[in-house]
């Protein structure tokens, strides 16, 4: 919308022009008032054609061609200063208005890009160590079994010799039997019938008797050594054997599989995390995107009747420079001949060419870059199901559904969608779900005044609630705290975490989470909570260095400032600090 300035009939008058998208123009005059005789009004000179029939009643008009020319003179350096350059204005500004998404949807792209990358290296790297863990549990179990076996094999082998030497010591013992009742003798002699008194048949009989019962002794000797030493033998096999079964044969690779189970474990979660980071960059990407198709859409639209338009500013163009020409005639030759009217339909071409960034825009979602057309994403390509044993395990072939709509988590395992995740948050808010509230930090540029590392014993302020612009603390006793919720004063971040995760010494280390605005399920972070470090502990949603820039610091204190603080506090409506009992 336009306005220019005429003198008709002597009086001062606002002419409202308005230009149609095929280049004719209309315009009509208003009484002047007190208001900028320049400022824009309402819809755009519509006909050229109705311009050109007030241009012939103009010269039609009892005016002395000085009088018309004085028209002129006012009208036309109005045109073709505020015109003119405004269409020229509104053309930088679209153009700005573009290439300012577009720049956001780059730099957005960039950032999806690299999340994504790292996001298919920490999947790669769970899937690598799961498989490892399997791997390693299954040579754990052979060894078992091989162990078990051989066990087996040992304890037949105790038992088989046992008996052989029980029944060889057994036999030991009935050969231990002498019987005396062979030796046959008279059971009277007389001497006087019988000198010898059958010494000589005594002799015969013992001779027979004893040489018998050396044979047995010899033979019951050997059977006793057999027998000892076969007992011997027998238990050292046995004791072998219980020794054998009894050992850890397979401590080292239980020992492997165990640290590549932890392994596994622990990359869980940096693997889900960087999963939904890459997904909400890629909902942040395909926002930018649905923002740059949404203003080039009214950039290429007509009739919209605001500055956006580039069809309506092309035709508008065209049509005051009918209208510069036309006057221009009408100044130096005094009426609007046909000859005039020819020469100024032809008259200066639009001279800006406006930049759609297609090319880019094209650049930007081709390829391996986000589309938002994707309906799912693969990083590893697998995904593992994991047990106690190595038959519990399974790998298959997965993706994970993407939801662009910012509105819900990226994936069903960052959460159930924004309402659901924020849900432990907002309870908390609203006095619900056994949460209490014990500190508090206002939206500043500084974190809490604490100086007690959470154990509870730092008191100031007046408590006045989770959105106080002023900070406070109460008195809590942390042995009787289960769990820490923090959170910032909107609830936008948050995470929940058990005390044994909060409380202690630790240095830039893992610790875990149990849920957050981020992940609903665990992970963990790096976070710090050093001895004689009064600003401690540092609790974050993700690690604790890439957090600061992030805005993802959720609890830090004695008034601590800088980027650990701008970054969130005066975003997010301060801080807040939670206990569960």
């Amino acid at each position: 919308m336009r306005t220019a300035v005429a003198l008709w009939g002597g009086a001062v008058a606002k002419m409202q022009m308005h230009v149609g998208v095929d280049g004719t123009i209309d315009y009509a005059s208003t009484p002047a008032t007190s208001h900028d005789l320049t400022a824009s009004l309402s819809p755009r000179m519509k006909t050229l054609s109705t311009l050109q029939k007030r241009a012939s009643e103009l010269m039609q008009a009892q005016l002395s061609p000085d009088a018309k020319k004085v028209i002129v003179e006012v009208l036309l350096p109005t045109v073709q200063s505020e015109i003119v350059t405004s269409i020229a204005k509104e053309f930088a500004t679209a153009q700005g208005e573009l290439k300012t998404l577009v720049d956001a949807l780059e730099a957005a792209s960039t950032k999806a890009a690299t999340l994504k990358t790292a996001a298919v290296s920490r999947d790669n790297t769970l899937i690598g160590n799961q498989q490892s863990w399997h791997e390693l549990l299954s040579a754990y179990e052979r060894c078992e079994a091989e162990k078990n076996d051989s066990c087996e094999d040992k304890k037949q082998q105790c038992a088989t010799q046992r008996a052989a030497a029980a029944a060889k010591c057994t036999e030991a013992d009935t050969a231990a039997t002498i019987d005396f009742t062979k030796i046959c003798l008279p059971e009277t002699c007389n001497l006087k019938t019988d000198p010898t008194c059958g010494s000589q048949t005594v002799q015969q009989e013992t001779d027979g008797w004893l040489a018998d019962a050396r044979a047995k002794m010899e033979a019951f000797q050997q059977l006793e050594t057999e027998c000892w030493s076969m007992s011997d033998d027998a238990t050292r096999t046995c004791t072998d054997a219980e020794t054998h079964c009894a050992a850890d044969h397979c401590a080292g690779e239980r020992t492997a599989y165990e640290q590549k189970k932890d392994a596994a474990i622990q990359s869980e979660g940096p693997a889900l995390l960087a999963k939904c980071e890459f997904g909400h960059a890629a909902q942040a990407k395909c926002a930018d995107l649905t923002a740059v198709h949404d203003l080039i859409a009214k950039i290429k639209a007509t009739n919209r009747q605001d500055a956006l338009s580039e069809a309506d500013r092309v035709a508008e163009f065209a049509a005051v420079q009918r209208l510069i020409c036309l006057l221009q005639a009408l100044h130096d030759e005094g009426d609007l001949s046909t000859e005039a009217t020819t020469v100024c339909a032809g008259k200066t071409p639009y001279p800006h060419a406006f930049d759609y960034f297609d090319q880019k825009i094209a650049d930007l979602t081709a390829g391996n870059r986000i589309a938002c057309t994707e309906t799912a994403f693969t990083f590893s390509g697998y995904a593992w199901t994991t047990g106690a044993t190595s038959a519990d395990f399974a790998k298959a072939q997965a993706s994970h559904a993407f939801t662009v709509d910012s509105a819900a988590q990226p994936f069903v395992s960052c959460g159930a969608g924004s309402g659901t995740a924020q849900a432990p948050c907002e309870a908390a808010s609203a006095g619900q779900g056994g949460w209490q509230l014990v500190r508090h930090v206002g939206p500043g540029n500084s974190w809490h005044p604490a100086t007690d590392q959470l154990t509870g014993s730092s008191v100031y302020g007046t408590p006045s609630g989770p959105t106080s612009s002023e900070a406070w603390s109460v008195k809590y006793d942390v042995d009787g705290v289960s769990e820490f919720l923090f959170s910032t004063g909107d609830c936008q971040k948050w995470l929940v975490a058990e005390k044994d995760a909060v409380i202690g010494w630790y240095s830039n280390d893992p610790r875990q989470i149990q849920s957050s605005s981020l992940s609903a399920t665990p992970y963990t972070a790096k976070w710090y909570r050093r001895q004689g470090a009064s600003e401690d502990p540092w609790i974050s949603i993700t690690d604790h260095h890439p957090a600061i820039g992030d805005g993802d610091i959720v609890y830090g204190a004695n008034g601590y400032g800088g980027t650990h603080a701008a970054a969130v506090l005066p975003i997010h409506n301060g801080a807040n600090v939670y206990i569960r009992q």
